[in-house]
């Protein structure tokens, strides 16, 4: 069967979107307290959806996920955790580090004073009273599951997240990669001058979607005075759109650079699990639906090892404008799962012949 018409809904008329990708929607805020950032960290909510989806399992069909860190309550002890930190896997995320570990703050010494007595006159909490760090690094990976499952991949379409006492403005940065690993967008987190203050990055995507998040807080790890350029910075409130899977589903050309006059095939290739079928599907380029589009010039093929089918289109040469566009495939299983994933391409202007 040539023609998808089961597995992708057609539409009336189509024709493949040339504009290029619309960027991401980022929110940033930094000051004295809390309120200075409320406003920004509530829009991010709202550009993400709602309800927060808590410890709900599996993937739901909207939301957001949250982790705040502020679990025991004030009279929780400061508690360690080994890498990879699994404790907020069924909300779809778990933390690894290039260091030892990492630490939410509690009692008997608030804010990590038990790393060094200083820093509670340094940190302040957002959502009070609990506080996040790694442990021998500045460097905390954040990678995305089926809430519930931390075998599962999944991407999500944004990810956001709080800090305190950032003093530099170049010391404080989060770098957000695709599934597919490469390097969607990376940006600095806003400062203020002085102690206990607060500062808020979040970064939600129209298109694209965000497989693993690396985030560098502060010059150096927790544990020396802050003297000098050193800039010792702490983690609150995680909020991150709810986690999708990515298993199974694969895009290629992977993320990359293409020229104008070339041609290229998208091929979607799709093993779903043992028993599990395709029902329906919808592709996106640049948030415009050309499901209709893809599925008219589809060639279906199968899998060998392992099973499954691949989908090819042939994309003819000119198609797509200069600049970058985004492809973003989701499929509905018959298990009332879904998965999703996406690709960058970079469209670069050809004049040879």
């Amino acid at each position: 069967m040539r023609k998808l018409n089961v597995l992708f809904v057609f539409t009336a008329s189509f024709v493949w979107a040339t504009q290029a990708a619309a960027g991401p929607v980022v929110r940033s805020a930094t000051g004295a307290n809390a309120a200075a950032i409320q406003t920004a960290v509530d829009l991010f909510r709202n550009d993400l959806g709602n309800p927060n989806n808590a410890n709900l399992p599996g993937s739901q069909a909207g939301g957001r996920r949250e982790v705040n860190w502020d679990g025991g309550g004030a009279t929780a002890p400061a508690t360690k955790f080994p890498i990879p930190m699994l404790n907020f896997a069924n909300r779809g995320s778990v933390f690894r580090t290039p260091g030892t570990g990492f630490e939410q703050s509690g009692v008997p010494t608030p804010e990590f004073g038990d790393l060094n007595p200083t820093y509670p006159g340094s940190f302040a909490a957002f959502s009070s009273p609990r506080l996040f760090t790694a442990l021998n690094s500045n460097i905390t990976d954040v990678h995305f599951f089926v809430p519930g499952d931390g075998t599962v991949l999944a991407a999500v379409t944004g990810f956001g997240a709080v800090f305190t006492d950032v003093d530099s403005q170049t010391s404080t940065k989060m770098e957000f990669y695709a599934p597919d690993g490469s390097l969607i967008w990376e940006g600095f987190v806003p400062s203020t001058p002085g102690t206990e203050t607060l500062s808020f990055l979040g970064v939600s995507f129209t298109s694209e979607l965000v497989g693993r998040v690396r985030i560098i807080s502060g010059n150096a790890a927790p544990g020396p005075d802050e003297t000098g350029d050193l800039d010792i910075v702490v983690m609150d409130d995680f909020i991150f759109g709810e986690p999708v899977s990515t298993a199974g589903l694969t895009i290629t050309p992977e993320t990359g650079s293409f020229f104008q006059r070339g041609s290229f095939d998208i091929v979607v290739g799709l093993q779903p699990p043992t028993g599990v079928a395709p029902v329906s599907g919808s592709v996106k380029l640049d948030g415009g639906d050309v499901t209709g589009a893809f599925a008219a010039c589809a060639l279906v093929g199968r899998i060998v090892v392992g099973g499954g089918l691949t989908l090819r289109c042939p994309l003819p040469r000119g198609v797509l404008s200069p600049g970058e566009h985004v492809l973003q495939v989701e499929v509905n299983l018959s298990n009332q799962t879904r998965v999703r994933n996406a690709v960058r391409w970079t469209i670069v202007a050809s004049l040879e012949p």
